[in-house]
C-alpha cells in the first residue's frame, strides 16, 4: 500500500513538472472546470441552501427550580461565588448552543407543587434568541409561592412531557430541598411508569449546608433566613385525617400543626444538595440522577446517544458544499502553478528519496 501511494504521488508530481507535454489544452480545460465548479458552489452557499434530511436531533423540556434555596451562592466561577440558579441558567444556555438544528426545546419553572410551562416546544435554531432570552430572564421573583415540594413538581413535569411531544425528554434542575420539610405521610406517589419519560434529574449545589439569603427587589442580599422564621412558617402543612375518636378527644385538624415536627425543622433555614432525596426520586421515575459541578456538563448529557430523536429536519447544506468548493479551489491552484519551480523541485526531491530507499 505504501509503495503504491509513493509511486502514485511521484507520478503525479512528474506529470505536473513536465507541464503535461502535448496536452496544454487539456490542462486549461481542467483549470476552467475547477474554477467554474468553485464559483457555482460558492454562489450557492450565499443563498443559504437548506434541505429536509433525516437528522439526529434532540427534544428537551428544561425545568428550573426558582425557589429561594436556589439563590444560595455555593458555586465558584473565576473566583466568584455564583448562585445555583445562575449556574442552572448558564447550563441551559450552553446546551441550547450545543443542540443541532431541528431539535426542539420547551421551558418550565418550578415552585411550590407545580411546574409552569412558559415556552412550548419550538425549533432551537429558528427561535434561539427567544429561548436564550427567556432562560436569562428566569428569576426567583417569578415564584408564585414560597413552598418547595420537589416530588410534586417533578411528577407534574413528567405528566406534562407527553403532552409536549412523544420524544420529549425532561431535564429538571433543583437542589432537592423540601421547604418546609416534607412529612413522609403526605409524599405523593408517582402515577406513571418508571422510564416512560427519559431524562435527567440534575442536582444543584454542594452537600455542605449554607445559609439561604434574602434578596431585595434589586437582587441584593438583605439578610438570611433564620431558624425561628422557618419554624413559624413550616409548622403548617397538609392536614392529617384523624379518626372520629381522635376528633372527639379534641384533636381537631383546624387547631393543630400538621408539619413534620420541630426536630426536622432545626436546620431548615440552611440549604444543601439533598442527594438522598433526588436519588430516591430518580429511582422512582426512571430518570438519571446527575450532579452538576460545571455548567458545561449538561450539554454532553443533553446530546448523549440515549437521548437521540431521529427526525426529518431542515438541514443547512452550506458545510456540505464548502468542502468540495475548497477542494476544487486547491486543485485549480495546483493546476495553475504546475509548471513552477517549486513543483519541479518537489518532484525531484520525491524521486531522490525513492532512489535512496532502494
Amino acid at each position: 500500500m505504501q509503495l503504491w501511494s509513493f509511486t502514485a504521488w511521484r507520478a503525479s508530481l512528474n506529470t505536473l513538472a513536465g507541464g503535461w507535454s502535448g496536452e496544454g489544452s487539456r490542462l486549461q480545460a481542467w483549470r476552467k472546470v475547477c474554477l467554474i465548479v468553485t464559483f457555482v458552489l460558492l454562489t450557492t452557499i450565499l443563498f443559504r441552501p437548506h434541505l429536509m434530511l433525516p437528522n439526529r436531533v434532540y427534544d428537551w423540556y428544561f425545568v428550573v427550580d426558582i425557589t429561594q434555596s436556589m439563590n444560595v451562592p455555593d458555586y465558584q466561577v473565576a473566583g466568584k461565588s455564583v448562585s445555583r440558579l445562575q449556574i442552572a441558567k448558564q447550563s441551559i444556555r450552553k446546551t441550547l448552543s450545543a443542540l443541532p438544528c431541528g431539535s426542539r426545546v420547551a421551558l418550565g419553572m418550578f415552585t411550590e407543587r407545580n411546574v409552569v410551562n412558559v415556552v412550548e416546544p419550538v425549533e432551537v435554531c429558528a427561535h434561539f434568541a427567544a429561548l436564550d432570552q427567556t432562560v436569562a430572564s428566569m428569576d426567583w421573583r417569578m415564584a408564585w409561592a414560597a413552598d418547595s415540594f420537589i416530588a410534586h413538581g417533578l411528577y407534574n413535569a413528567l405528566e406534562q412531557a407527553p403532552e409536549l411531544g412523544k420524544q420529549i425528554r425532561v431535564m429538571f434542575f433543583t437542589d432537592g430541598q423540601q421547604a418546609p420539610p416534607a412529612n413522609p405521610k403526605y409524599m405523593p406517589s408517582y402515577a406513571g411508569k418508571p422510564g416512560d419519560v427519559q431524562g435527567y434529574l440534575v442536582g444543584m449545589g454542594k452537600p455542605v449546608a449554607s445559609k439561604i439569603p434574602k434578596l431585595d427587589e434589586k437582587n441584593a442580599v438583605s439578610g438570611y433566613w433564620e431558624q425561628e422564621e422557618v419554624q413559624r412558617f413550616g409548622n403548617f402543612g397538609m392536614a392529617e385525617t384523624l379518626s372520629v375518636l381522635a376528633m372527639e378527644q379534641g384533636q381537631h385538624d383546624r387547631n393543630a400543626g400538621h408539619g413534620p415536627g420541630t426536630d426536622l425543622l432545626n436546620n431548615a433555614h440552611l440549604s444543601a444538595l439533598d442527594e438522598q432525596n433526588l436519588q430516591r426520586l430518580a429511582n422512582t421515575t426512571g430518570l438519571n440522577y446527575v450532579r452538576l459541578e460545571q455548567s458545561a456538563q449538561s450539554s454532553s448529557w443533553a446530546t448523549g446517544l440515549g437521548m437521540t430523536a431521529w427526525r426529518w429536519a431542515d438541514t443547512d447544506l452550506r458545510p456540505w458544499l464548502a468542502v468540495p468548493a475548497i477542494v476544487c479551489w486547491l486543485l485549480y491552484l495546483l493546476l495553475t502553478f504546475s509548471g513552477s519551480r517549486w513543483v519541479k523541485w518537489l518532484a525531484r526531491r520525491w524521486s531522490g528519496i525513492r532512489l535512496r530507499s532502494h
